[in-house]
């Protein structure tokens, strides 16, 4: 047994982030998310001994260590394993109102390198993909394209992430019971999520957040820090080698 409640299926892009702040509100807190994934480095070991086994039930118990609760990757990549780990647990899968446009919404955010459209060649793209994506998540990529998944690279520009999406949901649907999944748009709000869980419907709006506009906006920043860290590092490196080049020679 776990201590995992509830289990997402759906990628990002079908409303994770608003299901993370809706559950937790529910009570079932905390709940997992691609971020904490970013704010825990420290769990990239546990993810390097999934490379090599994606069954490897200690190493995702302690990844997921704590938490109630799961949505969008990499929780979502492992709903089977926690349903043997907690049999009783609740799975939900999130969806877009169509494969197309989840693949639009994925294309332009986390999966920035399989858009080929606009003036930086793909090529490109993969190689500030490589320097500015924390390796947690460049981790956790490698794993969703384990054969054991669904074998594609979603970053990869000859990716029909349309095609990658219906297979995933068609993948949930066969393989969790009717009875313990439920299909849901955050569109629909609390009630058939209240339903299904068995809570009541709060008072409160259903939470709205993380739009393209804001998505891109969040990850500008984020892109800036890293590039000005990476920067300062170059610079450092410039300065020590510059500065050990004059004391030989001063010294020599």
């Amino acid at each position: 047994m776990t201590s995992m409640q509830v289990i997402g299926t759906g990628f990002g892009r079908t409303g994770t982030t608003s299901m993370k702040l809706a559950l937790e509100e529910l009570g079932f807190n905390p709940c997992h998310h691609m971020d904490e994934t970013s704010n825990h480095p420290d769990r990239n070991r546990h993810f390097r001994a999934i490379l090599e086994d994606v069954e490897n039930e200690e190493a995702i118990k302690a990844i997921f260590e704590g938490f109630e609760a799961t949505v969008d990757e990499p929780g979502n990549l492992f709903y089977q394993t926690f349903m043997k780990l907690n049999p009783n647990a609740k799975v939900i899968l999130t969806v877009r109102d169509s494969a197309e446009s989840w693949a639009t919404s994925a294309r332009n955010t986390i999966f920035n390198c399989n858009n080929t459209s606009g003036l930086i060649p793909s090529h490109i793209k993969r190689l500030l993909y490589v320097l500015f994506k924390p390796p947690q998540i460049q981790l956790v990529h490698k794993i969703m394209a384990d054969k054991k998944f669904h074998g594609v690279d979603p970053n990869d520009p000859k990716t029909d992430l349309a095609r990658m999406y219906t297979d995933w949901n068609n993948r949930v649907i066969e393989t969790v019971p009717a009875e313990q999944l439920l299909i849901f748009n955050v569109k629909e709000g609390w009630k058939p999520l209240c339903d299904f869980l068995g809570v009541p419907v709060p008072d409160t709006p259903f939470p709205r957040v993380n739009s393209t506009a804001n998505f891109k906006e969040m990850m500008g920043v984020r892109i800036k820090k890293r590039m000005g860290d990476f920067l300062l590092k170059c610079l450092l490196v410039v300065a020590i080698g510059s500065g050990a080049v004059v004391m030989l020679t001063h010294f020599g």
